[in-house]
């Protein structure tokens, strides 16, 4: 059910809505799409704009915004237990509504595992989905396709004045986050042989799977893949190819028959890597005997956009404005794991283990950060900012089936040709 309602306004400001009959009892979540005028407002000043939700006297719930786009949207999760007359309020600080805001009703999809999660590199899947795979541990499994070993250069490696040369650096960093691919995950009850590794060169998916260009990895197949359980196919190659990466995920898939396969969304998230990603899946898939029922969308970059505030809010939702393409028919559905607070400190931790997220800034490099975000982190400010973005009280996914998925990818394709 996506139908569209205006709010109301109520006196002395603000606006409110009721929950339509078609939502009473069911989980899910309310869409809010919000058209806005912010000029002239100053970060130094105030801090970000921020839109507050309530219910008849309950939990009040804040969502900070972008400073300067006109069109945002924020997502309110539903519960079942809410009774039909229930009326939900909302305020805004900071900023001024253009109209009355427009709303979606959207019930949350059937979920069934066994679950598999695609992660371009080490700490994709955390970074998106941490809070959801702690609570299917015990049915999901994780496919990363590369340690993520790019070195920009000898000065940025994780310990100064470990290696002296960019190769010994860039091989250091590979085996360091190698390790990360199995050990994060247990710390959410996965065991490391539910955790596989392709090895994929990092920065190179895009032109290794979609142009079809072989690359030869820095670090030899065997040695990357040397901690996985299964024995994939094609691991004494010195060169790898698209058909290995392929026939890789296929075996997996095949072996797992996973349900639901959760990816990074190719209309949102422009990293060439993250794309990749996406597209392998849909050419496994493809010439896979498995087909999954549904696919999960998640996304960690955004063009032209960040997430707004500090963590422990709701999560945010890119406003389609953003989207970098337009690759299915019909829209997938958006989808929000509640995370309570006990699990988003958990997921904290599981950020903290990846070796590329938990360097520590110095209170300058902080001070600064906070000035270019608007707001004061909640916590960790000497972390990485994905803290502040990925751990909140939501996890958003976006949700449609399998096949449309596969046909959305190879309609790109084919229109491309």
């Amino acid at each position: 059910m996506n139908g569209r309602h205006d709010a109301e306004p109520v006196a002395g400001g603000g606006y409110r809505f009721r929950l339509p009959d078609e939502m009473v009892g069911v989980a899910g979540m309310v869409e809010i799409e919000l058209a806005l005028e912010t000029g002239g407002w100053r970060l130094w000043r105030r801090g970000l704009p921020t839109v507050t939700v309530g219910r008849d006297g309950g939990e009040v719930v804040s969502f900070t915004l972008e400073a300067s786009r006109d069109s945002q949207r924020i997502a309110y999760s539903l519960t079942p237990d809410l009774p039909a007359q229930s009326e939900l309020r909302l305020a805004i600080d900071g900023a001024r509504l253009v109209g009355a805001p427009r709303l979606h009703w959207h019930p949350r999809p059937r979920l069934n595992g066994p679950f598999l999660i695609l992660a371009p590199h080490p700490d994709d899947a955390e970074l998106a989905a941490g809070g959801f795979y702690s609570d299917h541990a015990d049915s999901l499994h994780i496919v990363t396709l590369s340690c993520g070993e790019k070195l920009k250069g000898v000065d940025r490696q994780y310990l100064d004045g470990l290696d002296r040369t960019l190769a010994d650096a860039t091989r250091r960093k590979a085996e360091w986050r190698r390790w990360n691919v199995y050990a994060s995950p247990m710390l959410a009850g996965l065991p490391a042989e539910r955790s596989t590794l392709i090895g994929v060169p990092d920065g190179q998916g895009w032109p290794l799977i979609h142009d079809g260009t072989p690359q030869r990895p820095v670090w030899p197949l065997r040695e990357a893949r040397a901690f996985n359980r299964a024995e994939l196919p094609f691991s004494e190659a010195d060169v790898l190819e698209r058909e290995h990466v392929l026939a890789a995920l296929r075996q997996m898939i095949d072996a797992i028959r996973p349900n639901t396969i959760l990816v990074t969304d190719p209309e949102f998230d422009p990293h060439a890597d993250h794309r990749a990603t996406s597209l392998a899946l849909a050419m496994a898939l493809a010439k896979s005997a498995h087909r999954p029922t549904q696919v999960m969308l998640y996304a960690n970059h955004y063009r032209r956009a960040y997430p707004p505030g500090p963590a422990f809010q709701p999560a945010w939702m890119p406003p389609r404005s953003i989207a970098i393409d337009d690759l299915f028919d019909d829209t997938p559905t958006p989808m929000l794991w509640p995370l309570d607070a006990e699990r988003q400190k958990h997921k904290a931790l599981l950020l903290d283990s990846m070796s590329d997220l938990s360097p520590r800034a110095n209170r300058r490099q902080q001070r600064r950060r906070a000035r270019r975000a608007g707001f004061v982190p909640t916590f960790a400010a000497d972390r990485d900012p994905y803290f502040q973005a990925a751990v909140r009280s939501t996890e958003l996914f976006r949700v449609l089936p399998a096949d449309a998925f596969v046909a959305g990818w190879f309609r790109r394709l084919d229109t491309a040709d």
